[in-house]
This record gives structure tokens, sequence and C-alpha cells, in this order.
């Protein structure tokens, strides 16, 4: 076999990404003469609707034009919620998996994820990296959090199913993530390389119990987390390890693919570096393997893997094992009828409209009140009210970053400046104050303590000391009276602080749809329907 046509069959392997908005020539390369059989779309690839529908649409004709016999996956991160890659005004915001798991329904997931995945076939999109199998145990998780439906392991279960399921129904390739379970760790993977060091038994009453069930239900992929799990008898990332894939394979007898998360995280590139990880997960057994951002990297793992077959370290059978498995599910989710079309302007409207109201109805069901003292609530709309929220620590100069549009990395502890316009429809007259880590100015503090009202919206306050000493601060100058604490995303942020911090509300998500759910209950338009999906205090 000439170098050429190994190249093009490893390609298949690999899931790649690539910058900007256009198709570029890396992306062609890597398609034409590398013959990668995925790419993974990122919000960096995503300007308008008309120029995500032509993406798509190239993709898959320079896949076409280059003798591929199946079409591409195109697969993305639309987990909603926190993590949501095509947002509005593109598509309608959809509520995220702790939001769902506050509703306590599997009917508004599964409704969800069919509207998603309605929503991404329309722009030519036919694998998508969900659902969250991710138990969060750990509230100082950095990584999970509200990506995860909650902290017990069958709701998780239950919810990724639904999510599956209804993903499937419309013709998007599921996959769940992050095998072996990313959500008792305090380490993000992006930067470094966590590690849960529990006993097998502990993995497998918590982690490895939305695995096992998506693998018994065939799920149809499930993505690796880069982790070490020592008790399950590697100190490897489980993306490198075959005692971790051979869980899934002999123990779950799961014979679907299993893909990497991107190689580029430091998880993987700061221990064993990319290329050479990228030819140890296919050792360890994985089919698909995603390299997100760098050409050369990219590049150099498929030809590692080329050099790897010719030297014995990796067998043919090894390669079309997984081969086989990518080509059987592309059969089910791909056509060239289908892939070379997409939908039209009025049918994305269409999509919209019903996104929107589902994704309404689905967000007043999961506003949580975790407590609230006597004849607080509602808020009078003609009270002196201030709006206290955390604002981006760099400079504000303007667009983007004022707007709330900036791209920020996910747990940073802001929120957007169109949540003070929400509370203006209630209260216009709502005195707006951002705050860092330097605190407030003493005429701040004024308008602070005189107010009628104070409602503080906080991102992640358990893990951002500066935010949880604003908020209880504001209590104690205010001697515990009208303040209304509102979380934006981990719902953890007061959960202790019930002496202080008396009226709380969660709302899993910093999204502006999410917190009208709040201040529709602050104002007494919408009763508070969800249930808090973490036990708290824990056990």
């Amino acid at each position: 076999m000439s170098l050429q046509s190994r190249r093009k069959a490893v390609g298949q392997l690999f899931a790649v990404g690539f910058h900007g908005t256009e198709i570029n020539e890396d992306i062609r390369t890597l398609i034409r003469d590398y013959g990668v059989g995925a790419i993974v779309l990122f919000k960096r690839n995503v300007r308008d609707a008309d120029q995500l529908r032509g993406l798509s649409q190239g993709l898959q004709s320079i896949a076409m034009e280059a003798g591929h016999s199946q079409p591409l996956f195109i697969g993305i991160d639309q987990e909603n919620g926190l993590v949501t890659r095509i947002s509005p005004p593109v598509a309608a915001q959809m509520p995220g998996p702790m939001s769902l798991g506050a509703t306590g329904s599997l009917e508004s997931t599964h409704a969800v994820a069919v509207a998603t995945g309605e929503m991404l076939r329309h722009f030519g999109i036919n694998m998508n990296y969900a659902p969250i199998g991710d138990v969060n145990s750990e509230p100082l998780n950095r990584v999970i959090g509200t990506r995860s439906p909650g902290d017990n392991p069958e709701t998780v279960s239950s919810f990724a199913a639904a999510c599956a399921r209804g993903l499937r129904e419309a013709g998007v390739a599921p996959c769940i993530k992050h095998f072996p379970g990313h959500g008792d760790t305090d380490v993000d993977s992006h930067y470094g390389l966590p590690v849960i060091d529990k006993s097998r038994a502990d993995l497998d009453k918590t982690e490895l119990v939305p695995f096992r069930d998506a693998a018994r239900q065939g799920i149809e992929m499930v993505m690796t987390a880069h982790i070490s799990m020592p008790q399950l008898g590697s100190k490897l990332p489980s993306t490198l390890s075959p005692q971790a894939i051979g869980i899934l394979r002999n123990e779950f007898g799961y014979d679907g693919v299993i893909m990497t998360d991107c190689l580029e995280m430091d998880g993987i590139r700061a221990t064993y570096g990319t290329v050479e990880g990228a030819l140890m997960a296919i050792q360890a057994g994985v089919d698909n393997v995603m390299i997100c951002h760098t050409f050369d990297v990219q590049a150099a793992a498929i030809d590692r893997i080329c050099a790897a077959i010719d030297s014995g370290e990796l067998t043919q059978q090894r390669i079309d094992e997984s081969l086989n498995r990518l080509s059987r599910l592309k059969s089910h989710f791909t056509s060239w009828d289908t892939a070379l079309q997409t939908g039209t302007p009025e049918a994305l409207q269409s999509l919209n409209t019903q996104g929107f109201e589902l994704a309404s109805g689905v967000y007043r069901a999961a506003a949580t009140l975790v407590r609230s003292r006597p004849d607080f609530l509602p808020v009078s709309p003609s009270a002196l009210t201030v709006f206290v929220s955390p604002g981006p620590n760099i400079p504000v100069g303007g667009g983007a970053v004022d707007s709330g549009d900036a791209t920020l990395p996910t747990r940073v502890p802001w929120v957007k400046s169109a949540f003070a316009d929400t509370i203006r429809h209630h209260n216009g007259d709502v005195v707006d104050i951002r705050f860092t880590e330097t605190g407030l100015t003493d005429e701040q503090w004024k308008q602070v303590t005189d107010a009628d009202v104070v409602i503080l919206a906080t991102r992640n306050a358990l893990e951002s000391p500066y935010q949880k000493e604003m908020g209880l601060e504001i209590a104690r100058r205010r001697e515990n009276r009208g303040i209304v604490a509102i979380a934006t995303c981990a719902p953890y942020d007061f959960l202790e602080d019930e002496d202080a911090i008396g009226t709380y509300l969660a709302v899993y998500e910093p999204t502006v749809e999410a917190f009208k759910s709040a201040i529709d209950v602050v104002y007494g338009n919408e009763k508070a329907l969800g249930k808090l999906p973490v036990q708290w205090p824990r056990v």
C-alpha cells in the first residue's frame, strides 16, 4: 500500500478542528490528502446561519471530490446551557443538563435533545458530543459542574439516555462523555491530569453507572476522559489506558465507537505528547482520535500511525476494527444525498421559534428557589433596587466585553451586562454595579446600603473567594435585610450561608434566558418549580 493510500485510510480514524469561519488550506489538505473522516466545529467556526450552512456543505463537497467512500462526520459540542457552540441569534438558546436535572423531567430532556438535533441537522452537523455522563459529585469541579444533570448516578444515567434517544431520533449521532467519569475532579484536564484514586467498588457505584448503562443500551459513541484512575489498573490517562478501554469493551460488552477528547489538552499533551498520545490511544483500543487545533500536529499524528503500522507497533487488524466501527456508524447517520443538503432560512426560523417556546417553558420549570425569607418575595417593581454582579477582571474597552459577548473561559466569574436589562423590564430605575477583586467604591457601598433591595448575581462563587466575600459583606452591611442572591451557574455559591443569605435562587447556567426565569420569580411573575439536583450538605 502506498503512503498516500495508507494516509487516507488512517485519516478516517481522526476528528480534526480548524480555526476560522471559512474553509482554509489546512483543513482542505487534511480532508483531501490525509483522508480525515471527521471535523470538529467550535464557536470559532460559526459566524452566522448562512455561513455555517455553507461551511458544512463545503467540507462535505471536498470529501466527495477527494474520493471519500462515505461523508464526513461533522461534530460539535452542543451540550446546551454552559457549553453552547451555536447560540443566539443563530439558534435558540436551549437549557443545559443541570437545568434539565432541576426540572426532573425526562420528557423535557428528550424534547430538548430532539430540538437540538433538528437544529444541528439543519446546518449539516450529524454528530453531537453529548450527552454528559459525568456525575458531578465534586462541588469544586472546574470542568464539569452544571454540564452534568446532578450528583446522583442513576439520575445522570436516565437523563443521558433521554438525551441520546432524542438526538438519535433527529438523525444525529450521540456521544456520551467523559468515560470513565470526570465528575469527582477539581483539576481541569485542559490544564493538567486529574487523578481519581477511588476503589473499583466505589467507581462501580458512581462514576461508571451512566457509562455502563449507556453501553448496554447501545449508545453509538463514547468519549474518553484524560483522567487517571490508578485503581483501574493503570496510572495512564484513561484515554491511553488499555485497562480503562477494556472495561468498556470486555466488561460492558461495548462494540460501538470509542473516541478521545482532544489530545491537545494538557492532560495528554503535557504528559505523553499529542502525537505519541494518538498512537497510544489507538493501541489501547480507541477508534477515533480528536485533535482540534494545530495542522502540523494533526498531520504528524496521522503519519505516526502510518509509521506504526509499518514498524509493527500497530497491526492492520487493529486499524480495520476501528475503520469498520466508524463505517458502520456512518452508514446509520450519513449519506451523500443528505450530507450535501442543508436547510433553508425559512426552515431555521421555524425551528428557532419552536425552540424558543420549548426552552422558555423548561427554564421556567428549572428555576429553583432554594430558600426565602418570609414575606420577602415578590419584590416590588418600585422598590429602590441595586443589582450587584461580577464584571470581567479586564479593562472594559467597549463592544464585545461590554455586551457580554466576549469569548472567555468557561468558569471565568463574570455575568453578562445584559442581565441588568432583564431586571429593567421590571424596574427601569435599577442601579447596576459591577464588581471585581478590587471591591466597591465608597459611593457604590452607599448605594448598596441605602437600597430597599439588593439583587446579587454570582458565578461559581464557591471557587471564587472574592465573590463569596462580596455577598457576605453585603449581607453584613445591610444586616441581612432585603437581599436576594442568584447563583447563575453552579448552585453551591451560598448553600451553606442561610443566616446571611436568606433568599437564594439557582438557575444553573449564565445565560440571559436562565437568568430571566429567576427574575420572573423575584418579581412574582412566575412560581419557582425547580428542585435542587445536588445534595447539600454532602454526605
